[in-house]
């Protein structure tokens, strides 16, 4: 085709075409949290481009051990069955903590308008589904009453702070259970956002510029890997 009058011009207007195409995609974010007693369960998944982008993370499973933290990986390939999951120990002692915090509020002090950057990129985020269901309990009616009430109150209030953030296109399922006769306590959280894959990738070259340079971009920019992306990745 390109040989014939024209053709590179077709072949250019082809591609311009199929980039656009690509950004004016979706990347969907999905989030699921749950607890139950002291058992928690979280992740995180970004999916976009018909599964070219496909980035997951999962709460490690922690356990304290002395004065650190004992967390445990366990990374199983897609569509593969369990024999390939690989599973790892990872010591977190109190310098590894205070080290990670110290990093963090670095990072948050030399960014400059980061405050208003997420503020910006979350008036482009579209939330497609929302669900929080609660169930709570201490074994006295009376607390059993109040908790209930202060757990609907975070809710709404939650709701509120988000309509003003994002544009909601789903209307919210909520639900708070007293359970009068137990101590008790259920939360399970899920919700499912898109945002532009083009406007996302201008909001993270934003964020690269308004990165502070003491010593090089490259430095804050593998802090941020280490702080967003230091979890397990599958």
């Amino acid at each position: 085709m390109l040989g014939y009058p024209y053709g590179w011009l077709i072949g250019a207007g082809l591609f311009f075409l199929l980039v656009l195409t690509a950004l004016l995609s979706s990347l969907v974010i999905s989030a699921h949290v749950k607890r139950i007693g002291d058992d928690d369960h979280a992740e995180l998944r970004v999916r976009g481009l018909l599964g070219i982008i496909n980035y997951h993370w999962e709460l490690p499973a922690i356990r304290m051990k002395g004065f650190g933290i004992e967390m445990k990986h366990e990374k199983t390939a897609e569509n593969i069955d369990d024999s390939s999951r690989d599973t790892s120990m990872k010591n977190v002692d109190k310098d590894k903590i205070l080290k990670s915090f110290q990093q963090t509020n670095k990072l948050l002090k030399e960014t400059e308008g980061l405050l208003g950057w997420v503020r910006v990129t979350l008036g482009h985020v579209r939330l497609t589904e929302w669900s929080w269901h609660t169930a709570v309990g201490t074994g006295d009616a009376m607390w059993t009453a109040m908790l209930t009430g202060m757990a609907w109150s975070i809710k709404t209030t939650a709701i509120g702070v988000l309509s003003q953030l994002v544009r909601l296109q789903t209307n919210p399922q909520q639900s708070v259970q007293p359970v009068y006769q137990q101590t008790y306590f259920m939360s399970e959280w899920q919700l499912k956002a898109k945002i532009r894959l083009g406007y996302a990738i201008l909001a993270g070259f934003i964020l690269m510029r308004r990165a502070s340079n003491l010593k090089g971009l490259g430095r804050d920019l593998l802090l941020w890997q280490r702080i967003l992306l230091g979890s397990k990745t599958a």
